[in-house]
């Protein structure tokens, strides 16, 4: 059963930087951040992706892609999303 989060109308254009992140990550990685970018733009997302809003400010907000894999983007004023950074746990934490 699918968990009900806060439904996300869009995602803005990512910096060069994201861009980069994901062309770097396996294969396997990229098609699990297609389907969390498209269960968050449905408002349901996958058992154990535990999203959860980040501290420190910002409106950052994070999704877990693998055990080890984590996707972190910023919720703007108008609502939408903006993807910020993506890879290994602290490394994708360090980036945003």
């Amino acid at each position: 059963m699918n968990v009900p989060v806060a439904r996300i109308p869009a995602f803005e254009e990512p910096a060069g930087q994201f861009r980069q992140q994901v062309k770097r990550l396996p294969r396997r990685i990229q098609r699990e951040l297609t389907t969390a970018i498209d269960e968050l733009l449905a408002g349901t997302l996958t058992p154990g992706r535990r999203y959860e809003k980040l501290r420190g400010g910002g409106e950052l907000h994070s999704v877990r892609l693998t055990r080890n894999y984590r996707f972190v983007f910023q919720i703007l004023e108008n609502g939408n999303a903006k993807p910020v950074a993506v890879g290994p746990h602290d490394e994708a934490y360090r980036s945003a």
